[in-house]
């Protein structure tokens, strides 16, 4: 005798949060190591109160990336990393590690969307119930409240949200196996930032005296980082848009809701994408090191400097390329300079030159110079901001000329 089993006998498969989500941490504990060896870096060459007075701005934001941190974990992402959800047919079964949460269908007062694939049930006691597609198979919570309650959704309502869950789902997939494509993305993401590295280091140490190189290395990396960051987000965006979205919305149109993923096409158009990202990495990395891009720094004016004309709060561009003596780009008499930890300066003798202060009588009268010195070789003589004193400053110790 034949057995006949119904499709909701069986316990539903558990719905897990995305695994990416544990890749996430991994980067935010990365970054927090980055941005602690940078202050461990700090602080064993100077003391905290001198750290914190050359770089309270950097203090607080690393203060506050922290505090996010923390916040963003205790608060959202631990309990996701280990949060599973089934759909019965009258209810949801939330398990949170030890912890099991059932949310009766029947106990819902309505359904709202707050955007993208982001919605929430609102209980009858007022309390509420989020879901997004940072859970996978998210659209499997939608069928379920639709056909359980369809009071709460229209038609049209239903399948347009559906749509879009099925659409967000299959993205946050892809993101899953993002780094298939071995040997492309090894090129990607290892091999090209480190031809970078170096080819950029070939090219502008003929011209440039590069005197810090583990900030210039440092600029360079991020740099490199932030091209790949930003093109990979560009690619993912216009093929989710313009490519992956408009087949899914079409295949679910025609083939009666049909929604499995199309292994192999979104491959090939991965892949593809890569290949135009290597091209537009190849053109934005070239455009740095064309335009010396890397060897400009801002900076902000901490107190008014009435001698070079500079407001306290104003924000100034520092040519990094200007740090030596018949160079390319050599410093010069009457240049604003910055050098050791970020002092401001004008350069009023090179090597060889004799330099030394002027002083007034009482009727104004210009006076003998005073304190006349030759400035010594490989150091430049420097005004002070805001002072007639006059010192020597070593070549390695400037970090660029002042651009206004």
């Amino acid at each position: 005798m034949e057995q006949t089993v119904s499709a909701h006998s069986a316990s539903p498969r558990l719905l897990h949060y995305r695994s990416h989500y544990r890749v996430y941490f991994v980067a935010l504990l990365t970054l927090s190591g980055f941005v602690l060896s940078f202050w461990g870096h700090r602080l064993s060459y100077s003391r905290l109160p001198e750290v914190y007075t050359d770089y309270s701005v950097e203090l607080w934001c690393s203060i506050a990336y922290f505090f996010s941190f923390a916040i963003f974990y205790f608060s959202w992402l631990r309990s996701r990393l280990n949060r599973s959800i089934q759909v019965y047919q009258d209810h949801l079964c939330i398990h949170n590690l030890a912890k099991t949460e059932n949310i009766s269908f029947n106990e819902i007062e309505s359904v709202g969307i707050v955007c993208w694939s982001v919605f929430y049930f609102k209980m009858k006691d007022g309390l509420k119930h989020y879901f997004s597609s940072s859970l996978e198979r998210i659209d499997y919570v939608w069928e379920g409240i639709y056909q359980a309650r369809p009071d709460l959704l229209s038609v049209d309502q239903y399948e347009h949200f559906r749509t879009k869950l099925i659409q967000y789902d299959h993205h946050q997939k892809r993101k899953e196996w993002f780094f298939r494509h071995k040997l492309v993305d090894l090129v990607n993401w290892i091999i090209l930032p480190l031809v970078f590295l170096i080819s950029t280091y070939t090219i502008q140490s003929r011209e440039v005296l590069i005197h810090q190189e583990g900030m210039y290395f440092f600029r360079l990396v991020m740099y490199s980082a932030l091209v790949l960051l930003l093109t990979t987000l560009f690619f993912s965006i216009i093929l989710k848009k313009f490519v992956f979205d408009k087949k899914i919305a079409i295949q679910i149109s025609r083939e009666a809701g049909d929604k499995l993923r199309d292994i192999e096409f979104e491959g090939v158009i991965l892949q593809r994408s890569k290949l135009m990202q290597f091209a537009t990495v190849c053109f934005a990395l070239g455009l740095i090191v064309r335009s010396d891009m890397n060897l400009f720094s801002l900076t902000k004016i901490k107190e008014d400097i009435t001698s070079f004309n500079l407001k306290s709060g104003h924000t100034v561009v520092i040519d990094n390329r200007y740090n030596c003596l018949a160079c390319k780009f050599s410093v010069k008499d009457g240049d604003l300079i910055m050098f050791g930890k970020g002092v401001l300066g004008q350069v009023m003798a090179i090597e060889g030159e004799m330099v030394g202060q002027i002083s007034q009588d009482r009727k104004g009268r210009i006076i003998a110079s005073e304190n006349i010195q030759e400035v010594p070789s490989g150091h430049v003589a420097i005004k002070l901001g805001n002072q007639n004193e006059i010192v020597m400053i070593r070549l390695q110790d400037l970090i660029g000329k002042i651009q206004k």
